[in-house]
């Protein structure tokens, strides 16, 4: 078996993972009927899409509308599992204009991502380790930064402040996570594999909360003003 088979294989496994840990989640949010569960859902679903779109790019599969379809998700799942801790953590007064930050982001990225030509050289040894082009990387950088950093924030603030302990799995998982892209473009592929799949356990654990890691977890979540 070739490395670029390996690592296909590896991210095929991965992807199921992050199906079964979205069909979770979407299955909470049919019970509670609690609009963050969707945006995690939706998140990790993508999240799903990127890595079967990565598999298929590693096994030599090579289209402009692949690449750029893989490019736009990995950014914007960032921005909608992060509307999910937002309608946690956020008054409804912050979370309407965080929503349109990342609308209008969301839509310049998918633009951008349409019409700038993705070089088929970001493909190394059947690996997407490349830099995309430098408008794409600001426009996900401008996407990600923020909503990692909601993310995390607010699942330490919930862990903490409201003793819902579970939330900091989450939080550890969306750091590994979206430290993940920044392992590409130091070129150490097999090292993204391994935060990938740690992500998912660590997020299987905090969106699922077994096991938690302490506390109760019953308390209600308040917005943060």
């Amino acid at each position: 078996m070739s490395y670029a088979t390996a690592i296909a294989a590896s991210l095929i496994a991965l992807s199921v993972a992050a199906l079964l840990l979205a069909v979770l989640v979407v299955m909470r949010y049919r019970s509670e009927r609690r609009p963050c569960h969707l945006y995690w859902g939706l998140g990790l679903f993508l999240f799903f899409v990127t890595l079967v779109e990565e598999a298929v790019l590693d096994l030599g599969v090579w289209s402009q509308a692949l690449i750029q379809s893989y490019l736009i998700l990995v950014a914007v799942l960032v921005g909608i599992l992060s509307m999910g801790s937002a309608e946690l953590s956020l008054a409804r007064r912050w979370r309407l204009p965080y929503y349109g930050y990342l609308g209008v982001i969301s839509v310049a990225l998918l633009v951008v991502g349409l019409l700038v030509p993705i070089p088929h050289s970001i493909i190394s040894d059947g690996v997407v380790s490349g830099v995309p082009p430098l408008s794409i990387t600001v426009l996900s950088t401008l996407l990600t930064v923020p909503a990692a950093l909601l993310l995390i924030l607010s699942s330490l603030y919930g862990a903490f402040r409201q003793r819902r302990y579970h939330l900091l799995y989450i939080a550890f998982g969306t750091a590994v996570i979206s430290a993940a892209g920044a392992l590409y473009l130091v070129s150490f592929p097999v090292s993204l594999y391994y935060a990938e799949f740690a992500g998912i356990v660590l997020l299987f654990l905090g969106f699922v909360k077994i096991p938690r890691l302490g506390g109760t977890g019953t308390q209600q979540p308040r917005p943060a003003a």
